[in-house]
């Protein structure tokens, strides 16, 4: 009756070894771009450079025209 089974122990050892931590805080996620110029022009730089084949081209190809209306953002935003 007072025996201690295997799972018994297991459960035990487990409640001793986790250590209620609080959680940490996660960084507050930003909607959108958070690119600087030189970030994106670099980006679109090697974008650039790589070759694409398939499904792949239609993917980049939007991808390139976002980053590069976000680095016309950027230019308007520096020139004002």
């Amino acid at each position: 009756m007072g025996a201690t089974t295997l799972g018994d122990t297991v459960e035990k050892i487990k409640e001793k070894e986790s250590v209620k931590e609080d959680p940490k805080p996660l960084k507050e996620l930003k909607t959108g771009l958070d690119l600087n110029l030189d970030e994106t022009k670099f980006i679109l730089a090697k974008l650039a450079q790589m070759e694409y084949k398939g499904v792949e081209i239609e993917f980049i190809y939007f991808l390139l025209q976002k980053l590069q209306n976000h680095l016309q953002y950027l230019i308007t935003k520096e020139s004002k």
